[in-house]
């Protein structure tokens, strides 16, 4: 249980709850490298909006080296993946069925520049990468909102959202035939980051302000226990909804956001309101907390035991023990790297920049 004193800020709260959420987000993420699953696309939707949520959250205290932060907490994990990626593409191309080693590839990808990278597909050399560069742009767009204004840094940040992504999408078919040597820099840029799922980082914001008033009328009237249980039904209820109808539905553009999106958002709320009563399971605050290694980590344990030893592409008794193994050596490998380079050397980092 969320312990709280009756008069405690809401800018001064652990929410133990929302990192569960995002643990079990990352948990489906995993589920959806696995052909024969395939339904857990969704999570990144929450990531979105649980990042633009907790980006509301801790600049109401303080923006004191936000962007230095946000480098420190993303790009450890993020170049050493990177540039192993890179190193594999080097010594063992034939791992990979669409992706070739460029080292135009490389600095695009430590630069967070989208390119194409095969097939009309834009993504960075880590593929499940393409996130991270969503959220890096969240943030820079984050950053001068707040410089311009710090009361309505949301207002405006949601504002810059979505000016790029309505100008990209109206404007995609004159961004998609430019020819010239700038035009075919740009054009990748500009339609990857002017995608509608950018959007999602607004439903984050939006649930800050939500969730802020629905902490001070908890304060006020304190929401009774059936509140907080029902919203821990409804958490697994929507996931299985989710995972039900991901493999039948197309979320394509701006599809996207009610589909997956809207319910990301309700999500979040209903985390919120279950953490106000009721004591989580340890292990869904641990998958939280290494949720971040779980998601850029499980890609290749994933694959591997796919194609070189289990074969997932149907159901079966080898294939169930396949993900079994996949999810727990996936786990494995977040937790060490959690402890590695998260903890131990972003938080090196912490103690010689941030002081």
């Amino acid at each position: 249980m969320e312990n709280i004193a009756i008069n405690k800020r809401f800018q001064d709260l652990h929410f133990d709850s929302i990192q569960a959420l995002r643990g079990l987000a990352a948990l489906f993420v995993v589920f959806q490298h696995v052909r024969f699953l395939n339904f857990g696309a969704f999570g990144v939707d929450i990531f979105f909006c649980i990042s633009g949520f907790m980006i509301m959250f801790t600049t109401e205290k303080s923006t004191k080296y936000f962007f230095r932060k946000r480098l420190i907490r993303i790009l450890p994990l993020y170049y050493l993946m990177t540039f192993g990626t890179y190193a594999m593409l080097l010594f063992f191309p034939s791992m990979f069925q669409q992706t070739r080693h460029n080292l135009s590839y490389l600095v695009k990808s430590l630069l967070f520049i989208p390119f194409e990278i095969s097939g009309g597909i834009i993504q960075p050399l880590v593929r499940i990468g393409w996130t991270i560069n969503c959220e890096m742009l969240f943030y820079l767009l984050f950053f001068i909102a707040f410089h311009i204004s710090m009361k309505y840094r949301g207002l405006i940040c949601s504002a810059f959202l979505t000016v790029l992504v309505g100008a990209v999408q109206i404007f995609a078919p004159l961004i998609s035939s430019w020819q010239s040597p700038i035009g075919r820099l740009l054009s990748p840029v500009l339609i990857f980051y002017g995608d509608p799922v950018m959007l999602e980082f607004i439903f984050g914001i939006l649930a800050y302000y939500l969730l802020r008033f629905l902490y001070h009328r908890h304060l006020e009237h304190p929401f009774p226990m059936a509140v907080s249980v029902l919203s821990a039904v409804g958490i697994p209820v929507i996931f299985c909804l989710l995972a039900f109808f991901t493999p039948r539905i197309n979320v394509i553009g701006f599809r996207r956001l009610p589909l997956w999106g809207l319910p990301a958002f309700v999500l979040l709320v209903l985390a919120f309101l279950a953490g106000r009563k009721l004591s989580l399971p340890r292990f869904f605050i641990l998958m939280g907390n290494i949720s971040y290694s779980l998601y850029l980590v499980h890609y290749y344990p994933v694959m591997f035991l796919d194609r070189a030893v289990f074969d997932f592409s149907t159901l079966s008794v080898m294939s169930v023990i396949g993900v079994i193994l996949s999810v727990a050596l996936s786990i494995g490998l977040a937790y060490l790297s959690w402890i590695v380079v998260e903890q131990k050397f972003s938080g090196w980092l912490r103690k010689k920049l941030l002081h």
